[in-house]
């Protein structure tokens, strides 16, 4: 008779359990089932960089992380028990609240908003990169035009970096924290895109037929939320508009740029008569993920570039009134203010382990 081994039984329950932990895929969906896409998914207990959750919110693996913090620029942050999910992997985020001030249309020929943007550069799990920053964005009402005026902190690990970066790359990176009158949520399609309707509050956005990104509407907040994959998009719209030229400069570009991943998220109010406009612009998020080989690591290096962008004020204005709004809303650019700006504006903190390795990247 064969006597029963408890150690081996553990071993191979712990085995399987680990396993299945190991290669649980996840799915982030809002609170009425809708998909969340391009969420970040961080192993909470050490702090590295998992994922990004795909258009569908779907992330395959997440690495054996016993505990994963989840952030979406739309939704709250969450920390997330691996071992306390259901078993299709569902995890449901909530929306994230912020305090804009309501505006009366009024009369006046200018509309006021300001906005915070934040951006970090990323190289493997090493934080090289942070810039933070407020635009004071004014939107002629009459001429449709938007002008801006921005001021900016910004710290690199290397000084050579945070020079490359500010010269080359930040009129970028404050491009990206202007408000916007062509996108989707305006009613303003880009070359080929169309929008396919898909249930009561969904739609799919197409170009040429091809699925690139959607938009929900979420009625209770009355939100309406807009997810592109934005390497499919551009692939898409540069083989129809690019000259042989450039489609050869951008076919190397990609070789150098492998796995690469884009994305864009952009969070609008919807008005009553269910339009949006550039005054009701909420949040944005704009998201880089490639391998690069280093020569002089000589490996793969990880990048990841992302950019946060959130509304924290607006109204109608006429000129001396924009003036004045400027003056009031203008903050010392250094660290500890802008801390405090985004604690006052009800701006989601960065994940504890991200905002210590600002913190370690800031006192340098």
């Amino acid at each position: 008779m064969k006597t029963f081994n408890y150690r081996a039984w553990m071993l191979t329950l712990f085995v399987a359990f680990a396993s299945m932990v190991m290669a649980q895929k996840i799915q982030t969906v809002d609170t009425e089932g809708n998909p969340v896409g391009y969420a970040s998914v961080i192993n909470a207990d050490n702090g590295k960089v998992i994922g990004t959750t795909d258009l569908e919110g779907f992330l395959d693996n997440v690495g054996g992380a016993r505990s994963i913090s989840i952030t979406h620029v739309a939704f709250s942050p969450m920390v997330v028990n691996m071992g306390s999910l259901p078993s299709d992997g569902r995890i449901v985020l909530q929306d994230a609240k912020f305090e804009l001030p309501e505006v009366t249309v009024k009369k006046k020929e200018f509309v006021y908003v300001q906005t915070y943007y934040r951006v970090f550069q990323m190289f493997d799990d090493t934080l090289m990169y942070y810039r933070a920053g407020i635009t004071d964005n004014t939107y002629n009402i009459r001429k449709k035009t938007i002008s801006t005026q921005h001021e900016h902190f910004s710290k690199a690990k290397y000084a050579v970096l945070k020079v490359v970066l500010g010269g080359l790359v930040g009129g970028v990176l404050d491009d990206y924290s202007n408000l916007s009158t062509k996108n989707l949520c305006l009613g303003n399609n880009d070359g080929k895109l169309t929008l396919e309707k898909e249930g009561a509050n969904r739609q799919r956005v197409l170009y040429n037929d091809t699925l690139v990104g959607f938009i929900v509407d979420d009625n209770t907040d009355h939100l309406r939320r807009l997810s592109i994959d934005n390497k499919a998009y551009r692939k898409l719209y540069h083989a129809d508009n690019d000259s042989e030229k450039k489609a050869k400069k951008r076919e190397k570009r990609d070789e150098q740029h492998m796995n690469e991943v884009s994305t864009r998220y952009m969070v609008y109010q919807i008005d009553d008569d269910g339009k949006c406009r550039p005054e009701d612009f909420v949040s944005k998020q704009i998201r880089f993920d490639y391998d690069k080989y280093s020569r002089v690591l000589k490996k793969d290096e990880h990048h990841r570039l992302w950019v946060e962008v959130y509304s924290t004020d607006r109204a109608y204005v006429d000129k001396k009134e924009l003036k004045e709004k400027i003056r009031e809303n203008k903050v010392k650019m250094d660290y500890q203010n802008l801390m405090e700006f985004e604690k006052n504006h009800g701006i989601p903190p960065l994940p504890e382990n991200a905002q210590k390795s600002l913190q370690e990247l800031v006192s340098k």
